[in-house]
């Protein structure tokens, strides 16, 4: 590996066999180290590979003042993430995780109180990543000395959900509140109280999680399902005519057109409640 830049003493900006840009970590490993210079590799204790430009350059531009046991550990935390987790995680929660725990450790450390939002949805809607985070914040207790709160799983949670979706502050907000917003139209519609333990409501939000996922990046499922969708009008009108209804809000509020598939999908997780 060659040094492109020395971002401070234990972290380097540099180019890998492949030529591609990579931030490298190890105690001492910045230090009178210069441009073009080939990197100690027995020095080097972490490699933080990103393939996004603009999460490379964030991190690049943070990195030198986080603490080198944060880096080590937030580099731990998305591998497993990545690892644990069935949604892609983008680049961005190196960056945004290693800046959030940097200053979650400080203010548990000086006794710091502070309230979390979202934590009955988090909990709710993404009871995957919440599990992920609070183990996340046993292991980061056990490596860092550190006395965060079992609340701080919530925050880590939220980083993680954002970086499902690219990485956008409020992503994770967003895709809470169409999920929410879908549950209420058809729980309106019919006069539903939801059994939240129940598997048709699990399969449900799960299904609801990822459509959101899909309206916020602008995707869509497309198949060859529009005979299908007039069968199922027929067959049942009413799970059908609530998914007109969440069609019209979600192409008022994000200018999303759903496809046949989704519609398809969306009216039969409806149809079991009835």
């Amino acid at each position: 590996m060659i040094v492109r830049r020395v971002l401070n003493n234990n972290v380097v900006d540099a180019l890998d066999d492949s030529l591609q840009e990579v931030i490298v970590f190890g105690k001492g490993l910045g230090f009178n180290s210069k441009p073009g210079e080939s990197i100690d590799e027995s020095l080097v204790e972490k490699i933080f590979r990103l393939d996004d430009d603009a999460a490379s350059r964030h991190f690049a531009s943070i990195v030198g003042s986080i603490p080198g046991d944060i880096l080590s550990a937030t580099a731990d935390l998305v591998t497993r993430a990545r690892d644990e987790l069935t949604t892609k995680i983008s680049d961005s929660l190196y960056a945004s995780l290693a800046d959030h725990l940097s200053f979650a450790v400080e203010r548990a450390r000086d006794g710091g109180e502070f309230t979390v939002p979202l934590a009955v949805d988090v909990r709710r809607f993404y009871p995957n990543e919440y599990a992920f985070a609070k183990s996340a914040v046993v292991e980061l207790n056990s490596k860092l000395d550190s006395a965060l709160p079992a609340e701080e799983a919530i925050s880590i949670a939220l980083h993680v959900i954002n970086a499902q979706v690219g990485g956008a502050a409020d992503s994770a907000t967003r895709l809470m509140e169409l999920t929410h917003s879908v549950l209420e139209i058809v729980r309106l519609d019919f006069g539903l109280a939801y059994d939240e333990d129940s598997p048709a409501y699990l399969r449900f939000v799960t299904h609801l999680r990822f459509f959101a996922q899909r309206v916020l990046l602008g995707e869509t499922v497309q198949r060859d399902d529009a005979e299908l969708l007039r069968i199922l009008r027929e067959q049942k009108p009413s799970a059908f005519a609530c998914v007109d209804k969440v069609d019209s809000f979600v192409m008022r509020s994000h200018g999303h057109a759903m496809s046949a598939s989704e519609k398809v999908y969306i009216g039969l997780h409806i149809a079991s409640f009835l």
